[in-house]
């Protein structure tokens, strides 16, 4: 028989919570938690999440618990299309603090609940390149065009046209938890009516 002992499965619990997203199965087979607490990072710390979501199968539900400064955009995304292409249903739970790649990421979700004091902060990208001077302004073009086309896309119905352009422009635009809720809802009608229209 190849079951665990209690002390076994006890030190294997207690590990999860080292791993930079935990991930925690309960006994409901149907039900994951995911725990997004620290900063977004190498997309190779949410390989196991963004397989959990592609393998979850339809009527499972997928929580990821959000408090994080933001991060590394390209995992953003990773996690956003993981979320997005899951038979999952994934809520995104936030608290705290959830700014930046980490907005993404909850926008990205079936559904979001707010906790009651969070801060959720969008702005426009930041980072640096290096390389020949032709290089960096081919790539600093791309990445405008293509982080524009993010933007709209995962903001969009959320933030205002005004909003967006001055996003674009460098402003950082911070919403608390009442005003997240109500856009939220207002994105979701949006899209519905978009689906059906």
């Amino acid at each position: 028989m190849n079951s665990l002992s209690p002390d076994s499965k006890e030190k294997t619990q207690k590990r999860v919570w080292e791993y930079p997203v935990p991930i925690v199965k309960g006994d409901n087979p149907e039900q994951v938690d995911a725990y997004l607490t620290g900063t977004i990072d190498e997309p190779s710390y949410y390989n196991e999440l963004c397989h959990v979501l592609g393998t979850a199968e339809e009527g499972h539900s997928v929580t990821l618990h959000i408090n994080t400064p933001g991060g590394i955009v390209d995992t953003a995304l990773m996690v956003a299309e993981a979320i997005e292409n899951s038979k999952a249903s994934v809520t995104a739970n936030i608290y705290g603090t959830v700014a930046s790649a980490g907005t993404v990421i909850a926008l990205a979700c079936d559904d979001l609940v707010t906790s009651r004091h969070v801060s959720f902060m969008i702005h426009n990208y930041s980072g640096g390149m290096q390389g020949k001077g032709h290089e960096m302004k081919a790539r600093q073009k791309y990445t405008d065009a293509h982080l524009s086309s993010v933007f709209n896309y995962y903001y969009g119905g959320f933030l205002t046209e005004e909003e967006m352009e001055r996003v674009i422009e460098g402003s950082d635009i911070w919403i608390g938890a009442e005003e997240v809720a109500k856009r939220w809802q207002d994105k979701l009608k949006k899209a519905e009516g978009s689906d059906n229209g």
